[in-house]
């Protein structure tokens, strides 16, 4: 048995949606509206037995991820429970990625107002970016989910606590300019600017990555990676993806040095304020300097997996193009990270 929806089946109609699904939409940031890959997708079913005096049956959860161009589905789950008097209650989707604030099919962050937008098929979610004000405690509070949200949102857990004890920065500044500098010390994440889906997009490769950081430096309040190795794979198929945030003056030390040093670097003008290309054994590398922003990219791709010049180049761009969803370090923090010897190894090795 299944209970009536509270949501239309899309959202041009009034026609009752099915609670068992299945539910697919894209989700987007609410500023640019633009689509947003690799955000987690939660689907969860409660279940009810009785009849008369009712009590829990199971619950059930399936997850996804949005491909590049922002799009998901959750598919009716295989293993559903049977039983005279078992009946399906309540279907719940939640959306989650760092950085933003949570989205819930049933209710708003932070009011916790009833939510009367959300549509079975062809659902759309504008997320919201997470503002140094909000409160994690809450978020996690209002958050819930299984395993799969979990996961994504336990980074927030050490900032819950710090809340709760009284000693985040959240609790504990009182003025714009406080605020300003407790944020700054915060670690720099660079996931928003290349997810597995536009690799994949770009070479063509059809294997699964293992992704994670590079091994040649830890990530700081200034600098981050992003390493995609190729699943059972020479290194050749590896991408790699560093990032300096370290303010003008030392970003443009930063780019003088890979153009000095990285195995037969050529200056070009091809993205930002400046570029290079270079190369090294089956290694092709690229790397260009945003001087008003203080940041330096460089990427590194095995030629196995980037064969054609241009594959660097459109991953590079595409890099660029996600910038503005990731914070930056305030120009105040910026500068304190000594220049980097550089490497063009996707694995980090020098």
């Amino acid at each position: 048995m299944v209970e009536n929806a509270p949501f239309s089946a899309r959202p041009d109609t009034l026609r009752p949606g099915d609670l068992l699904g299945p539910f697919d939409g894209v989700v987007a940031d609410g500023e640019t509206d633009r689509p947003l890959g690799g955000v987690v997708v939660a689907g969860a079913w409660a279940f009810e037995r009785g009849i008369g005096l009712q009590g829990p049956a199971a619950a059930l959860e399936a997850a996804t991820e949005t491909g590049a161009d922002g799009r998901y589905r959750v598919s009716i789950p295989a293993d559903l429970p049977r039983g005279e008097g078992v009946r399906l209650r309540r279907f719940t989707l939640i959306v989650y990625r760092r950085g933003y604030v949570a989205w819930r099919s049933d209710s708003s962050f932070p009011t916790g107002e009833p939510r009367h937008d959300f549509a079975q098929r062809g659902n759309r979610v504008r997320l919201e970016k997470w503002q140094p004000s909000m409160s994690h405690y809450r978020h996690l509070v209002f958050l819930g989910g299984g395993p799969a949200v979990r996961t994504a949102a336990a980074w927030e857990v050490q900032l819950a606590g710090l809340e709760l004890d009284g000693t985040s920065p959240a609790t504990t500044s009182k003025r714009p300019a406080e605020d300003a500098r407790a944020g700054s010390s915060a670690t720099l994440d660079i996931l928003p600017l290349l997810s597995e889906d536009e690799v994949r997009g770009v070479t063509g490769y059809a294997g699964k990555f293992e992704v994670g950081k590079l091994a040649d430096r830890a990530t700081s309040d200034v600098y981050d990676s992003r390493h995609f190795k190729a699943s059972d794979k020479p290194e050749t198929y590896d991408v790699g993806l560093r990032v300096w945030a370290v303010g003008s003056e030392a970003a443009e030390a930063q780019f003088r040095k890979l153009l000095s040093d990285l195995p037969s670097a050529v200056a070009t003008e091809e993205i930002g304020d400046a570029s290079l290309r270079a190369k090294g054994g089956d290694v092709t590398g690229f790397a260009f300097l945003l001087r008003e922003k203080g940041v330096v990219m460089q990427l590194s791709c095995g030629l196995a997996q980037c064969p054609e010049s241009s594959m660097i180049l459109r991953l590079a761009k595409l890099a660029e193009s996600h910038l503005p969803e990731v914070r930056l370090p305030s120009p105040e923090s910026t500068g304190l990270l000594p220049v980097s010897a550089p490497s063009l190894a996707p694995g980090g090795k020098p």
